[in-house]
């Protein structure tokens, strides 16, 4: 029986996560990269990435942060993203971190350690949800913000795959919900083992003691079309850290 770590080690080649991610966050079509980088342009002090694979999103931010942390589960991802941070950007090198560390088990960090906390396209994947959600908040500080990207189950095209019967695909674009070779080789929807909506998402966050600020979405066109979250494929939140 493999581990999740083995899984992911296996499945995502860390070389081929390497290229730079440019950061265009007013663009008229945005990435989540883009949209968490709209989220967090008035953001400042120690960021933490959970799930940031090679770093590529932490190197992106750097600029604007005095200290950054990226982690991990897969340690060949963080091997591989330390050594390329190292090598290609010197500049900002100094003050970022790669440490392998699950999401969805208790991070090495002392209390509100963080002013940000960035998780990408991460929490459909961890095990352990509320443990994740809880030891986010736990290492971020209060004030502090969290920026969430996760896929948009009440996306349109979702509901109508589901009212034709088929399977949504969240995490697998492209791959034929009933190719069980090609699904079977890349897991089950990718891996995804939870799903979100705006509303359950957002009861999540107040459950672990956030307040959502701010929706938006990414995709083609994603300017125009995300006045509604049910438009957009992914949701990407922007949630302050209450204080208790």
């Amino acid at each position: 029986m493999k581990t999740l770590r083995e899984v992911y080690d296996e499945v995502y080649d860390a070389e081929d996560l390497l290229s730079p991610i440019v950061l265009r966050p007013d663009a008229l079509s945005t990435t989540r990269y883009d949209d968490a980088a709209r989220l967090l342009r008035n953001e400042r002090g120690r960021l933490l990435e959970l799930g940031g694979a090679t770093g590529r999103l932490t190197v992106a931010l750097a600029p604007f942060f005095d200290e950054l942390v990226c982690t991990d589960l897969s340690e060949s991802m963080i091997n591989v993203g330390r050594q390329h941070v190292e090598r290609s950007y010197p500049d900002v090198a100094a003050k970022i971190r790669m440490l392998v560390a699950s999401a969805g088990e208790p991070l090495p960090f002392p209390d509100c350690s963080f002013d940000v906390v960035v998780a990408s396209a991460v929490l459909e994947h961890v095990l352990f949800l509320f443990q994740a959600m809880d030891e986010a908040a736990r290492v971020c500080r209060p004030g502090g913000c969290v920026v969430l990207t996760v896929p948009n189950l009440a996306y349109v095209k979702n509901v109508i795959d589901l009212i034709r019967g088929r399977l949504p695909i969240t995490g697998l674009a492209g791959v034929d919900p009933l190719d069980m070779a090609t699904i079977r080789r890349l897991g089950w929807d990718g891996h995804h083992l939870h799903y979100f909506t705006r509303s359950s998402l957002g009861a999540l966050l107040e459950h672990v003691g956030f307040r959502p600020e701010e929706w938006t979405g990414d995709g083609r066109y994603a300017r125009l079309r995300r006045w509604s979250t049910n438009l957009v494929g992914n949701l990407t939140v922007r949630a302050r850290r209450t204080i208790r």
